[in-house]
């Protein structure tokens, strides 16, 4: 079969691989498409390299859905044939983080498209126990984003949206895109958009946001929002989201900006305005079920933020995309031929 390989930092090509082994719990699954994370990037480029994580060579895709070509002796309820589509982590249910139910610090955590081979590849073979079947309404496309979504999810769970609220979203990328998405079902009375670029704050505007600002035409702090979910990764989006944050407000942080990026604000900022700071990362099992559902019941609606695709083979292409964003730019996708 073939697949993206990252052989190690800078190089990285789409070659032939070995299938593979599919043991008596697995289900060996085709990749039909998958979405290109910043991620998986940093993987290519080595600014993502830690070793917990990272085992060069890497095939990765931890977004990604498909169709079902086998399954193990030992699985049962998944037919072949099924459209189908994966939890990215998987976590081993025992330990005492798994029990507690904080699964994305699983002390024998393993990740498709990290520790194991991801959708890059043509054939990927999962655990059972972290495929779900699609059902025959949702697209592959949707499938692909039930992961980043369930991140989203994770953050908005840890700050608890309110009916009634005014938000605000920093950054229109994927995650972003998916924080408006998902924030519309909390019924916030309004949610501003914060981007760099107008194609973002028109993209923004288009999935339900209500006012949409370039962050360089701001004029001063504009403290009035009850909750700020920041997705942009870089130092400046936090300290934005301190600035627009109102006394006693939250604000939940996603965005990954990268080794080395260091952030100086004042010691008592949080304290004297009683600010709540959350960070989030990844998602829980029971948060990806929930996602899954809201997808799966047509509660929400994901097809939207899938703005460009390419085949897998051009993946240095839909590398350039995301690197040198032109228009309006969410979720990027590969599809195997």
């Amino acid at each position: 079969m073939k697949a993206v390989v990252i052989e190690g930092p800078n190089r990285v090509a789409f070659r032939e691989v070995d299938a593979p082994a599919v043991g008596p719990d697995d289900v060996l699954i085709k990749s039909i498409e998958a979405g290109l994370c910043r991620t998986d990037i940093e993987m290519m480029t080595g600014a993502f390299t830690d070793p917990h994580w990272v085992h060069y060579p890497v095939i990765p895709g931890h977004e990604w859905a498909g169709t079902v070509l086998e399954v193990g002796s030992d699985v049962e309820g998944i037919p072949v044939g099924a459209r189908v589509v994966c939890e990215g982590l998987i976590p081993c249910t025992r330990c005492r983080r798994c029990r507690s139910g904080e699964t994305h610090w699983c002390e024998r955590i393993e990740a498709l498209g990290f520790t194991r081979l991801g959708g890059y590849a043509e054939l990927v073979a999962a655990p059972a126990r972290v495929v779900h079947q699609l059902p025959d309404h949702i697209s592959f496309d949707a499938g692909v984003l039930i992961e980043p979504a369930s991140v989203v999810m994770h953050a908005l769970e840890k700050v608890r949206p309110q009916p009634g609220e005014a938000v605000g979203v920093i950054g229109v990328g994927t995650l972003g895109s998916l924080a408006i998405a998902l924030l519309k079902l909390y019924s916030p009375a309004t949610i501003v958009a914060y981007g760099v670029r107008p194609e973002e704050l028109e993209l923004a505007l288009e999935l339900g946001g209500h006012d949409a600002r370039l962050v360089t035409q701001l004029r001063g702090p504009d403290p009035e929002l009850d909750l700020v979910v920041e997705t942009a990764g870089h130092p400046s989006a936090i300290e934005l989201a301190t600035q627009i944050c109102r006394p006693g407000g939250r604000a939940a942080l996603l965005g990954i900006s990268g080794e080395g990026q260091m952030l100086n604000l004042p010691a008592d900022l949080f304290a004297a305005r009683d600010m709540s700071l959350v960070g989030s990362v990844a998602y829980t099992t029971a948060t990806w079920a929930q996602v899954a559902g809201l997808v799966a019941n047509r509660v929400l609606d994901l097809e939207r933020i899938v703005t460009h695709r390419f085949p897998v083979s051009e993946y240095d292409e839909a590398v350039h995309l995301m690197d040198h964003r032109q228009g309006i730019v969410a979720k990027i996708v590969l599809e195997h031929e």
